[in-house]
């Protein structure tokens, strides 16, 4: 039986007075600080009715009424105002003192019906209708007063909107704007039978802008642009004539090409605008000198070229380029018609230097998947200009102490397996991590300058990391690599990483783990002292960053092969063929041969302003070949944690239906497979402020592609072997709630798992929901996971 740890202890009891206060604030009377001969206003609707109405915007019009509503409701969930309740519950009339500033921070006053002015909402609905077309409308309003409480029903009622019949664009001949805006006028948003929509024809101004800041039109603004809408030509019909205010300036008019081109690469505000200090390069004028950052290194990030058309596609490209610099914090770019040329704009960039060199130190309490714990020292040291290209140098030193907190092996042993006891599943880590991030390709190879708002990264990493398991043995990583980043829209990301050297070496083995990979020749070949010698190809597809949209997706692929270049030289030379027992070798030490798949989709839909439905798919395969019988242990996929399945340890699942033996579960020990499938659904919710609330589904399994067998014939991991037709059966369920204290720059979650399926039970006793009790401690009882950020 697992011990209950003294700090679940605790948050049982902590929790027991939350959920009963929470139970108070749902019981309390609503109307209770609700002024008399006033009420509550509780709730509204909006009804559309058009019988007559052809173009089935119905819905949408409801919820663009619905929005016009002011003051809106007290926030509720499933009909419980949280924070209502709270401001009643705590209400004082004093200004100060503990009830006050809960009342005014996390509770809510009652919105009054005696703030509600129907009369201006209705007419503000009105004009809404009007400017969708319906120009004939009517709306009322009635109210229903019941225990204190009001409730409000609008209802609008329209006919058949006007539509648009003739769409005339009327241009003085002389002017040169005139042909710009009739060769983009096919991409035009207004279209004859289209209803009649005052915001379309808002956007048809901002379109036209646009494409004529594209043009060299840099003075041109969508205000200058003028409707006139004659909706008395019958049959509920409207010709549109659109034309330039005859105010417009010259210079609006008339296009602009880029003559001189100043770049200010140390420029700070108050600094004299001086250009006598310049240096001509490229025909880019670059001011001061290069003391800070190169020209010949700021420039790819410059669109902007001399005598070349003003866009604004060209100044947008170069700020965000420009912006991506770790070099500097602010970049403008101001434009000044040239003193002797009025056809021709000086462009001024202007760039601000950030901190070049900072030192950071962090405390931490490290927490790990597999279950360790502990305090922990972060110090890096960060240059943003290395070399005087913007090349970002971080260096990392990090150290902790950490212990076995709980999972699988805590607690007494049972009879007839030795007690290792906590004292002796402890850990010391020691690394050292450097990072050189350079803002462009660095290759043999002559790649052209990306056009793309994203700036494409080199990026160069030397590490080592010391791990010492007390009691069981010490491991030391060695890794470098060399890739490539880059972005050529704002969906699509590639890593590749041509060069992924990582050498882990075996050291100081301790007599119980000698003993323990001499049992299981499946972990002794996973902590084989080895070379990984390959590359890593990755592809991420992402939509998170349309804010707006209620539907969004992120969809990571990658690609890990390992040992495939080795062998191959290898075979040439004449080497012999690797064998189990006689692998090849690399200065000595044998080399992993692999290829590994692994897929993380994620379906975000966004339900209301704060509400959200997260589905997530995860499915990963690695297979060894060639020189290698086994995947590298670090390179091994597992289930459970606080970033899997939450109602399940990290690593203590599977491979398949394997129960791990009392033996192993005391020792150090984690479950992993080859093959991997998760999936995951998770509701997220707002509670009150900045708490907020999950439900979540997790389900998932490792697999192993082949079994192995000890000297005797028998096989390992009984039960762990991929079989497709027992997929779905061996699957481990959970489910639980989350409450996460999100504060915008960081989260805190905490989710309580409870196991639905266990997989490593026998048939027809894998479900175990019948059997929970609502502890932390025994067999299939909760588990409470306590980690930063969300889990996907």
């Amino acid at each position: 039986m697992t011990e209950t740890q003294p700090w679940v202890r605790l948050t049982r009891i902590s929790v027991t007075p939350l959920i009963l206060a929470l139970l108070l604030f749902s019981g309390c009377n609503v109307t209770k600080t609700v002024p008399e001969g006033d009420a509550l206003f509780a709730g509204f609707d909006v009804t559309v009715k058009g019988e007559n109405d052809s173009s089935n915007r119905g819905a949408a019009l409801e919820t663009e009424l619905s929005a016009t509503v002011n003051p809106e409701p007290n926030a509720s969930i499933l009909g419980w105002r949280p924070k209502l309740g709270i401001y009643n519950a705590f209400y004082t009339e004093k200004e100060k003192g503990l009830k006050h500033w809960i009342m005014t921070k996390l509770g809510e006053p009652p919105v009054l019906f005696s703030e509600v002015d129907t009369g201006s909402i209705s007419t503000v609905m009105s004009n809404r209708l009007h400017n969708r077309g319906y120009f004939n409308n009517t709306v009322n309003s009635s109210t229903e007063i019941k225990n204190k409480k009001a409730f409000i029903s609008w209802t609008a009622r329209v006919g058949e909107p006007y539509r648009l019949r003739n769409i005339k664009y009327t241009w003085h001949d002389s002017l040169q704007v005139q042909q710009a805006i009739e060769e983009v006028q096919p991409e035009s948003l207004l279209n004859p039978g289209d209803p009649y929509d005052l915001s379309a024809m808002t956007q048809e101004r901002i379109r036209i802008d646009g494409a004529l800041k594209n043009r060299g039109y840099y003075f041109f603004s969508p205000d200058l642009l003028l409707y006139s809408v004659d909706t008395t030509v019958g049959n509920r019909q409207a010709d549109v004539l659109l034309r330039i205010k005859q105010a417009a300036s010259k210079k609006a008019l008339k296009p602009y090409t880029l003559d001189d081109i100043y770049i200010f690469a140390n420029y700070s505000v108050g600094d004299s605008l001086s250009v006598n200090d310049t240096i001509d390069f490229k025909g880019y004028h670059y001011i001061p000198n290069e003391n800070y950052v190169r020209a010949r290194h700021l420039l790819d990030g410059v669109f902007l070229e001399q005598d070349s058309l003003y866009t604004r596609e060209d100044h947008l490209l170069t700020i965000k380029r420009l912006n991506g610099l770790s070099a500097y914090k602010f970049v403008n770019i101001d434009y000044e018609i040239d003193s002797t040329n009025t056809n021709q704009l000086d462009a001024f960039v202007y760039l601000t230097p950030a901190l070049k060199k900072s030192l950071r130190a962090e405390a931490q309490m490290v927490s790990k998947s597999n279950n360790f714990a502990g305090p922990g020292l972060n110090v890096s040291f960060r240059n943003r200009n290395t070399f005087k290209g913007s090349e970002l140098l971080n260096v990392e030193f990090t150290g902790s102490f950490e212990t076995l907190t709980g999972g699988t092996g805590t607690g007494p042993a049972p009879d007839g397996v030795e007690d290792t006891g906590s004292d002796k599943l402890t850990s010391y880590e020691l690394g050292v991590k450097t990072t050189l991030s350079i803002p462009r390709i660095v290759s043999p190879f002559n790649f052209r300058n990306l056009r793309t708002e994203f700036v494409p990264q080199t990026r160069i990493g030397l590490g080592f990391n010391f791990l010492n398991r007390v009691n069981f043995f010490q491991l030391n990583s060695y890794n470098a690599s060399y890739g490539y980043s880059w972005r050529p829209k704002e969906t699509l990301t590639f890593d590749v990483t041509p060069i992924n050297l990582q050498y882990v070496r075996l050291r100081q083995t301790s007599p119980a783990f000698d003993t323990l990979l001499l049992e299981n020749p499946y972990l002794q070949r996973s902590f084989e002292n080895q070379f990984i010698v390959g590359s890593i190809y990755q592809l991420t597809y992402s939509t998170q960053m349309f804010e707006e949209r209620t539907s969004q997706i992120f969809d990571r692929v990658t690609l890990d092969l390992s040992g495939n270049v080795v062998s191959a030289l290898q075979s040439v030379a004449g080497a012999h063929k690797p064998t189990d027992d006689d692998p090849r070798t690399l200065f000595g030490d044998p080399y992993a041969q692999y290829v590994l798949f692994d897929n993380d989709f994620r379906h975000y839909l966004n339900i209301g302003k704060e509400s959200q439905l997260v589905a997530r798919l995860v499915t990963g395969v690695g297979y060894s070949y060639g020189n290698s019988n086994t995947m590298p242990y670090v390179k091994q996929f597992s289930i459970g944690g606080p970033n899997s399945i939450r109602a399940f340890r990290a690593r203590s699942v599977g491979p398949g239906t394997y129960d791990i033996p009392d033996d192993l579960a005391f020792s150090y020990f984690d479950q992993t497979g080859d093959i991997r499938l998760e999936a995951n659904l998770e509701y997220r919710f707002p509670i009150v402020g900045f708490f907020k609330g999950a439900a979540f589904v997790d389900a998932g399994n490792v697999w192993l592609l082949r079994d192995t067998y000890t000297e005797e014939g028998e096989v390992v991991r009984p039960g762990g072997k991929f079989e497709a037709k027992d997929v779905l059966n061996e699957l481990a369920v959970g489910t639980g709630l989350g409450l996460r204290i999100d504060i915008e720059f960081f989260v805190i979650r905490l989710d309580v798992g409870i196991p639905v399926r266990v997989p490593y039970l026998p048939k027809g006793e894998r479900f175990v929901l019948s059997e929970f009790d609502g502890s932390f401690s025994g067999e299939n009882s909760m588990v409470l996971n306590i980690a930063i950020g969300y889990p996907f």
